[in-house]
């Protein structure tokens, strides 16, 4: 499973270094300016599937580590003493994040701090684990840190069968989004972001926007959001704080966060567009 979402992110890799040149030669097949919106289109949704995959990856990748630990025997006693140190491994070769064991009660340690003083009963996801689910995407404030963090969370049982605690992950989307801004050789020109339902920005080119809620940010937005929400898939084109953007948006089935990348400023065609986006430059 390991090696699967390390060849994800490989090719997701792949597409994205492919933009550059997919977006020169989609515009000399084109004849500007009447297809160069279509071209970015063509551009966009190739970045768009590179964004997810990447994300997801990331995201993918911690929870099969995190069920590949709770099958041992270390885990499965249910003992941070012998959990400690294959927790840590999982931690040093994922992504940044508060690595954890709880308790069925909810009390729990970490790597980085020991046993923590908060209790994780009271989370929504927490419940989710105990029953046997996997936790994938949940974003929450974290106990521990008060830092913005995207939930990564599997049920542990005993050798009865019975769940004896549950080994977690709290992602940092701040180091996340920066990686993924970094991988993805993204222009000025471009944005990236996603949200979950609530909405709830999650990882996000601009770091100040990370966990806002962007129906927050004026009516426009508001319907745009509503909009996206609404959809799966699809463009959205709009102006925020004096500057068009066009975004193409797609729902994820793995963490079921709607992922989004955009132009900031009019398209090559030179038309103002109208619809959602994320905070502007």
């Amino acid at each position: 499973m390991l090696r699967a979402s390390r060849c994800v992110v490989a090719i997701a890799l792949s597409s994205v270094l492919a933009l550059a040149a997919a977006r020169t030669s989609v515009a000399r097949a084109e004849s500007p300016p009447a297809r160069e919106g279509r071209a970015f289109e063509v551009d966009a949704n190739v970045g768009l599937a590179a964004f997810v995959a990447i994300a997801d990856g990331y995201l993918q990748k911690m929870a099969d580590a995190l069920q590949v630990l709770a099958l041992s025997e270390q885990a499965r006693s249910g003992k941070w003493a012998d959990i400690e140190h294959p927790l840590g491994e999982v931690g040093r070769l994922n992504a940044a994040a508060l690595n954890w064991f709880a308790l069925p009660d909810g009390s729990y340690w970490s790597v980085q701090n020991g046993r923590e003083k908060g209790n994780l009963s009271t989370r929504p996801y927490f419940p989710k684990a105990l029953a046997g689910k996997t936790v994938l995407g949940d974003l929450v404030v974290s106990k521990a840190t008060s830092k913005s963090v995207a939930i990564v969370a599997v049920p542990v049982k005993g050798r009865d069968g019975a769940i004896v605690g549950v080994l977690g992950a709290s992602v940092y989307l701040k180091p996340l989004s920066d990686r993924i801004r970094e991988e993805m050789k993204l222009g000025k020109e471009l944005i990236f972001y996603s949200f979950d339902a609530t909405p709830r920005l999650a990882l996000v080119w601009d770091e100040g926007l990370i966990f806002t809620n962007p129906k927050e940010f004026g009516p426009e937005v508001d319907r745009a959001f509503t909009d996206m929400l609404s959809r799966e898939r699809g463009i959205v084109r709009y102006t925020f704080r004096d500057t068009p953007r066009t975004v193409v948006f797609s729902k994820s089935p793995v963490t079921g966060w709607w992922y989004a990348l955009g132009i900031v400023g009019p398209t090559r065609s030179g038309t103002a567009e109208r619809g959602p986006g994320a905070h502007g430059r």
